[in-house]
């Protein structure tokens, strides 16, 4: 008797992990249709510079936070323990929580009010029919003084639109990977698995950050196209992003907490992996992470929006900045540019961006005299292009 429910248990485990892995070669196979789409569309492209592997610890990482600017915390997605794992920015472990009183039913992402507090989002939700979805809340300040274990309270939450559990393959809108903080508010963006023409909507919900059992409010949506996997927002509350698997999309100078009220700007990866986490690490540099699958994945990352761009072929414009370096002015002119209207950013070498300009035409000079001597980063973007150059300034 004891023989055979040895066997049954193996048989269910192997099941699962043959559900697992049809499950990974299913997503992998619609993160290369995806790639094909966005290779025909207009986000420009972007490559990740790799920082470090997380291994062993982190094969599933699916959420990123920072208590300070030299490492990170993360965690591991559906079934792992309930434990927080602390990296220095070059993979190297520092060290893991416990979080007592939570469990890992699905944890998908992290957020921080930079006031004291960290959230944890419990509502993975694959096949949309979890009844218990929560978001634990832990004090950053333990997990920063290096404790073995924090204590966490809880946020209960049920959505307002879903009446079946699961819904019908039209409706498979509720399942949560994003999750931000703003004010005193959370705010969670659906990952879209619906079978219908549905699909592709992220849905944005708002719930309070303090403890309670409360319906969340459904708030805005935006049609993405793609499963969004991650969600952060800058320091300043200006920018915000929504992570999918192969892209990502940003979305700058909103209206408060109407976060779609502008178009975004779109970027897609070179490398063909399963994006699961994404933090700002300051207005133009961004970490990434993604899950460890037949031997890929598995790494932090860095993004640059700036010197990461590739320029799709056929697309230089043959632009020239002068004088570099220049002392109280430069001049911005093209060979061959066509009549497109351009958006001109420029960035200091920390990321903050200091001069900023839409709908202008080439040529056009513009004044530095109120920069500080260093080195700058003058982003040019319309339609067609993205190109970016390095200015030096000086005094």
């Amino acid at each position: 008797m004891l023989t055979d429910l040895r066997k049954l248990n193996f048989c269910l485990i192997d099941s699962i992990h043959l559900k697992k892995l049809l499950l990974h070669f299913v997503l992998i196979f619609s993160i290369f249709i995806v790639t094909l789409s966005l290779s025909k569309c207009d986000a420009q492209t972007i490559s990740l510079q790799t920082l470090g592997s997380l291994q062993p610890n982190c094969n599933e990482t699916s959420g990123l936070e920072q208590t300070d600017s030299t490492s990170i915390w993360m965690h591991n997605d559906s079934g792992g323990k309930p434990m927080l794992y602390h990296y220095l920015l070059n993979g190297q472990l520092i060290d893991s929580t416990i979080i007592a009183g939570a469990t890992n039913v699905d944890w998908e992402d992290l957020a921080n009010d930079h006031n004291g507090t960290l959230f944890i989002g419990d509502f993975g939700n694959n096949v949309c029919s979890r009844t218990n979805l929560r978001i634990y809340r832990v004090s950053s300040y333990a997990l920063a003084s290096g404790t073995d274990t924090v204590f966490a309270d809880t946020i209960s939450f049920s959505y307002p639109d879903q009446n079946a559990f699961p819904p019908s393959g039209a409706n498979l809108n509720f399942d949560c990977e994003a999750m931000i903080h703003s004010g005193d508010s959370l705010y969670l963006f659906s990952k879209n698995t619906s079978t219908t023409s549905n699909t592709g909507f992220t849905k944005c919900y708002r719930l309070p950050d303090a403890p309670g059992n409360y319906v969340a409010e459904l708030i805005d949506s935006f049609y993405t196209n793609q499963q969004v996997t991650s969600a952060d927002i800058s320091d300043n509350d200006s920018a915000f992003i929504l992570l999918c698997y192969q892209s990502v999309f940003i979305f700058k100078n909103f209206a408060q907490h109407h976060f779609f009220s502008v178009s975004p700007e779109h970027y897609s990866f070179t490398t063909l992996t399963q994006k699961e986490a994404v933090l700002y690490k300051n207005n133009h540099e961004l970490y990434i992470s993604d899950e460890r699958f037949f031997g890929t994945g598995g790494n932090l990352y860095l993004a640059d929006l700036i010197s990461g761009i590739e320029n799709p072929k056929g697309l230089k414009k043959n632009f020239s900045i002068y004088p570099n370096p220049c002392a109280t002015q430069f001049s911005i002119s093209a060979t061959n540019f066509t009549k497109e209207k351009l958006c001109i950013n420029i960035f200091n070498e920390s990321g903050k961006e200091v001069w900023a300009g839409n709908n202008l035409k080439l040529p056009i000079e513009i004044s530095t005299e109120n920069f500080c001597g260093g080195i700058y980063f003058v982003q040019i973007i319309s339609p067609s292009l993205n190109e970016e150059f390095k200015l030096t300034v000086v005094h």
